[in-house]
């Protein structure tokens, strides 16, 4: 079993594949909010506010997120740098 210690991440690769998990995600939320279980002021809305709504809510969701994971890896590799100790990983190779 090899111990990998994960010394720093990388904030540029964060950007290729989380934006689009988040707004994925954003979207199933979004459904869910605006149109299956609305609340008490989507329900007032029409369907083309709903639509805008809910696409508003998709690109902000997106963004926000995206900047909080970039904050937490910023704060990682600050914290790592100052006690010079990361997160280990242990691995264990497999045969199949």
């Amino acid at each position: 079993m090899a111990n990998y210690e994960l010394k720093g991440v990388c904030v540029v690769s964060l950007f290729k594949n989380f934006p689009i998990v988040f707004a994925l995600l954003g979207a199933i939320i979004g459904i869910f909010t605006f149109f299956i279980f609305p609340t008490e002021l989507a329900g007032n809305l029409g369907f083309g506010a709903r639509i805008l709504s809910w696409l508003i809510f998709i690109v902000l969701y997106t963004a926000i997120m995206s900047v909080g994971i970039v904050a937490v890896a910023w704060i990682y590799n600050f914290v790592v740098a100052k006690i010079g100790k990361g997160a280990v990983v242990k691995l264990e190779q497999t045969v199949e």
